[in-house]
């Protein structure tokens, strides 16, 4: 979390805090681009605020070392509805590790991207923070 700043004004103090894991898009855009997929993403779908298991697609991730130390695993929020990218309205989510096996994403808005580096062959479980309901798997395999 980013340190609190005072504000002074003439009502009195103000106090903001700034949590991070989501930029704003710049320009017109009310959303990021899509990214280029790649083949270890999971996709948030849309409505997955309303969804359970298959709110990330697919569950679970079957991923595979292959003999390398770590795999890089990302999430990408397509929870985006009402029309493409440029007009449609995204939902926040977040990524949680339920064992803290992993970093908290932070928001993640429409399009936005969270990756995070795995070592260890295992069940990876995870949701959402904001929409607990929202549950997953990574299955890594050496």
């Amino acid at each position: 979390m980013a340190p609190f700043r005072l504000i002074a004004g003439p009502v009195g103090l103000s106090i903001l805090a700034a949590c991070g894991g989501y930029n704003a898009p710049t320009g017109t855009n009310n959303n990021n681009p899509p990214p280029a997929p790649t083949s270890n993403d999971i996709n948030i779908v849309v409505g997955a605020s309303t969804k359970t298991t298959n709110a990330f697609s697919p569950n679970p991730k079957n991923v595979s070392l292959g003999g390398a130390s770590t795999v890089s695993v990302r999430w990408v929020n397509g929870d985006i509805s009402g029309g493409d990218y440029t007009m449609g309205t995204a939902v926040i989510h977040d990524i949680v590790s339920d064992d803290n096996s992993f970093q908290p994403s932070g928001n993640l808005g429409g399009n936005a991207t969270y990756t995070i580096n795995l070592s260890a062959a295992r069940d990876y479980a995870y949701h959402c923070n904001i929409h607990p309901n929202m549950t997953g798997t990574i299955h890594l395999t050496p």
